[in-house]
């Protein structure tokens, strides 16, 4: 599943969608209760045969009935399996044996806080024995976002409302529309049948077999579907809508390959229809092994809680990541929606063929899904150099969130369904997958293919744990002789995944000597009273000096490891400096002495030759030194003598890496006297930039290009550079007189977000209103995100508090998907900070009653507030506002721990750094 991630990356509604956590131990306290959660080992299932009747158009029920076979694999007279908010038929609960014979059922039970059902028998089950368990059910088709629930849209054509009702059962929530065995590691065959009305259809997993009338009811229809493979309840998934589809007509393609989606939204689809199939044979090729199924749909959703979800043969999207509008479309949208179509795809095989045994190993679903993911985007669009920019992306992204004591280990224990929707998060996707790239780049390509490809063989149509990964990569590197032999996968990589944090590789220097001398010890953004002496991580040594200057070499020449607490090796003694870390190939930052850093900042502002350290790098040298100044380790002075040389700075990614660096300064001069004066120096900073890219209607070429070009103006508008502001106005303007503005959108396809927002920063009602019209009457799910978006950017608090209050409640406006969107945007700016605040703190009962059973995401809510707060009052403020609400916070205390930390962190850079910091920027 696609979560929608917090990134780097400008993707507004990725931004909040990760769920932030707790360390280990305390975050998760609960896990001494998950035998409690967790199903006991005397059954497991074969098979299913489930038949659900859906009834839409104002009813919103289902009724069923599921025959599971199930082997008996200890002796007991209860058969325990999952059931949550389902009416069960206990009457008709029955079991038989393998040939028929009934099995008196005694009792049937159930736990609310367990999600258990339990079926008493009379006598014993034996092992070894086969037995079929029946059970009738029925349900509420809910708006909840989970297990089996409705979305709407309006027909354009009628402007009536139309109904689907389709499954989201990723974690936990397949128990949600039929009883069964709820764990990944519990793989069985579904032969599922839908009864539906006549004038909807039906999708499931698999191919439509045939349609037969319902003898019971002439205006509805059974359709069957064939048997699947084996796989985890998560993975079932079903749909009834009146939805339309487009099919890929490739003749040679073995896979039936159809795009399904709103029938006024079906135009939208050329470009997963051309994606999906090249990005499913790239797998199949690269991961040598034929993907499993006859057929894959892909569904784009009006309402979905996830980016999208991956279940076997349906692919489940909101209609922002499958849907594209090529007369409005950025390369931004094209991007994304290529990127979760590979992410989705990849999942065919990381996470539906071959499964984790349980949650702890979530990151094997996720991280090899967004590793591969960028490979895939990077065979469809080789020309934009996507890989190496998700690489970036996921390395600054990591750094940033996992140097807090409250982030988690990328393998993690859990236990209650609470804590494992909380861990699909950056840990699982962005830091697993750059360990991934990390160990691709120190076994070499080939053999971290070939071993994935073992790995995959032998797990396949089952599940595994990351010691089998291991195991299955130390067999290739040893084959091929690229890891020593007397050192295993696993010793390095349970470093990486078994503990929380990144190292910081300290580099200690002997001039006179000629030597470096290199330590390691975890980096963590609030110092501790003492070192921490017990983490410590095979760290892959990549160098080079300036006698040197040899970027080349990405595999590790040696390894600083936990045998060895110090680590020197010769140097030239007239090395005017040493780097670290080639082409940021590990997950790690460096640590240079003040002498060190001066002859890298003394290269790089000298104009000619500054790109002898290549870009990779400089992105590094940019973060590393706000990083270690934001501790304390490294003089500001030092951080803003490096950022001197942007001046000739070309490049795309280093200016990400700083713009991100300067980012959370920003943010802590938000709303301060010291406000003006950073804004002052950020418009000297961007100036030479501006002139580059500053004319809005000029349309640029290339991925990159574009990007570099969006990050700038949104830049300088942001900072009040006056022509920024001047033409963004100007141009909104003259859209609003536009005879069809809908059709006639006159802005730069490109620049369209930063224009609306600061026309409606500026505006009134009437340009509110204008642009809401423009909500309401779009067809693209992209343009809608924009609009959505940029609305909550107005200065007019009564505008704000509108737009707040038809975000949750039974009449709200806003679709429930979008409701952290619309707040994300409010409280991002000076002025709807407080608004927002103010909401928060009045509603958190509203809001959280809204979004069950998802409690985690209350915490966003708290997290966007938080994340902006930065002194010893506003802490206090906090944490009273938590304690008194910690009954609608059930479910967030990851993200809420996090928030907390974040605060301190605020605090206690401000109370060092806030006056110090501004001598550096006059």
């Amino acid at each position: 599943m696609l979560s929608l991630r917090m990134e780097f990356r400008g993707y507004v509604e990725m931004r909040f969608a990760v769920a932030l956590f707790l360390v280990l131990g305390a975050a998760f306290a609960r896990s001494q209760e998950v035998p409690e959660y967790r199903l006991p080992t005397t059954f497991k299932p074969i098979s299913y045969r489930l038949d659900v009747t859906t009834h839409l158009e104002n009813k919103f029920t289902f009724e069923g009935v599921v025959d599971i076979k199930i082997t008996c694999l200890k002796a007991t007279n209860t058969v325990v399996l999952h059931s949550n908010n389902l009416n069960i038929d206990t009457k008709g609960v029955a079991v038989s044996d393998g040939g028929g014979k009934v099995v008196p059922v005694t009792g049937v039970g159930f736990v609310t806080k367990t999600e258990l059902m339990h079926v008493k028998c009379a006598e014993k089950f034996k092992p070894g024995n086969e037995y079929v368990l029946t059970v009738p059910f029925m349900g509420n088709i809910t708006d909840d976002l989970v297990g089996y629930y409705r979305s709407s849209y309006v027909d354009k054509e009628t402007n009536q409302t139309r109904w689907l009702a389709v499954t989201q059962f990723e974690p936990a929530d397949a128990r949600r529309a039929f009883p069964c065995f709820d764990e990944p590691a519990l793989k069985a065959t579904f032969k599922i049948r839908l009864g539906r009305r006549k004038h909807l259809t039906s999708v499931s997993n698999m191919r439509l077999l045939k349609s037969t009338p319902m003898p019971s009811n002439p205006d509805y229809v059974i359709d069957e579907f064939e048997e699947s493979v084996p796989m985890s309840t998560y993975l079932v998934a079903y749909m009834v809508s009146d939805f339309a589809y487009v099919e890929s007509k490739n003749p040679e393609e073995e896979v039936k390959f159809r795009i399904v989606a709103r029938k006024d939204a079906i135009g939208q689809t050329e470009l997963a229809k051309n994606a999906g199939p090249l990005v499913l044979k790239y797998y199949e090729d690269y991961f040598d092994e034929k993907f499993p199924l006859s057929k894959q749909d892909m569904v784009a959703i009006p309402d979905f809680s996830a980016g999208a979800m991956e279940n076997w043969g349906l692919v489940t999207y909101r209609e922002t990541a499958l849907l594209i509008d090529p007369n409005v479309a950025t390369i931004d949208n094209i991007h994304r929606v290529a990127e979760v179509i590979a992410h989705e795809l990849a999942h065919q095989w990381f996470g539906n063929l071959v499964t984790m045994k349980w949650w702890t190993d979530l990151w094997l679903n996720e991280g090899f899904a967004t590793y591969v993911a960028a490979r895939g985007v990077d065979y469809l669009y080789p020309e934009w150099n996507s890989f190496q920019l998700e690489n970036v992306q996921n390395f600054l992204q990591v750094l940033d969130l996992d140097s807090l004591q409250s982030s988690h280990p990328v393998s993690v224990t859990v236990g209650h369904p609470d804590e494992i929707a909380q861990i699909f998060d950056t840990i699982s996707y962005t830091k697993g997958s750059f360990l991934l790239h990390m160990m691709n780049t120190f076994l070499g390509e080939e053999t971290f293919k070939q071993g994935i490809r073992n790995y995959i063989d032998k797990h396949k149509f089952s599940n595994a744990e990351q010691d089998d990964l291991w195991s299955s990569l130390t067999e290739e590197a040893h084959k091929e002789g690229s890891l020593d032999p007397n050192i295993t996968v696993k010793e390095i990589m349970d470093t990486w995944t078994l503990q929380t944090g990144y190292p910081v590789l300290k580099v200690v220097r002997d001039y006179a000597a000629g030597s470096v001398t290199l330590k390691q010890e975890r980096f963590l953004t609030i110092q501790p009273n003492s070192t921490d002496k017990k983490s410590c991580w095979w760290i892959p040594l990549t160098w080079t000096t300036s006698s040197v200057a040899d970027f080349s070499q990405t595999k590790a020449e040696s390894w600083l490891n936990c045998n060895t607490k110090n680590y020197t090796i010769p140097l030239e003694i007239d090395d005017e400096w040493v780097i670290f870390n080639m082409q940021i190939a590990g997950l790690y930052r460096v640590s240079y002495d003040t002498r060190n850093w001066m002859g890298i900042i003394t290269l790089l502002n000298n104009p000619d030759e500054f790109e002898t350290i290549p870009t990779l790098n400089r992105v590094q040298l940019i973060d590393d030194a706000f990083s270690f100044s934001q501790i304390g380790e490294l003089d500001y002075g030092i951080t803003f003598q490096l950022l001197k040389y942007l001046k000739h700075e070309k490049e795309y990614v280093p200016w990400l890496a700083a713009l991100g660096g300067l980012g959370p300064i920003n943010q802590l001069m938000k709303r301060t006297p010291n406000q003006g004066l950073f804004q002052n120096y950020m418009q000297r900073l961007l100036a030479n930039l501006y002139k580059r890219f500053g004319n809005m209607t000029v349309e640029l070429d290339g991925f990159e290009e574009i990007r570099f070009k969006n990050l700038v103006i949104a830049q300088a508008c942001r900072h009040k550079i006056k022509d920024c502001t001047e033409q963004a106005l100007a141009l909104f303007k003259q859209w609003m007189k536009t005879n069809d503005p809908d059709t006639n959108n006159i802005l730069p396809r490109e620049l369209k977000t930063i224009i609306y927002c600061q026309a409606i920063k500026a505006g009134g009602a009437e340009e509110w209103d204008f642009l809401w019209e423009r909500y309401q009457r779009s067809n693209v799910g992209s343009e809608k995100a924009k609009l959505l978006s940029s609305l909550g950017c107005s200065s007019e608090t009564w505008l704000l508090n509108r737009y707040l209050n038809w975000t949750i409640g039974e009449n709200a406006i806003i679709r429930k998907q979008d409701a952290i969107t619309v707040f994300y945007s409010i409280a991002s700016s000076d002025i709807g900070y407080y608004v927002a605040k103010d909401f928060l703190y009045r509603k958190i009962a509203d809001i959280s009653e809204y979004f069950q059973p998802r409690g985690d995401r209350v915490g966003r809510y708290v997290k966007v507030i938080g994340s902006q707060m930065k002194t010893k009052e506003e802490l206090e403020e906090l944490n009273t506002f938590i304690s008194k609400s910690s009954a609608y916070l059930k479910g967030a205390d990851l993200t809420i721990n996090q928030t907390i930390e974040t605060v301190k962190i605020n605090t206690g850079w401000t109370s060092k750094f806030y006056h110090k910091i501004i001598n550096h920027m006059v």
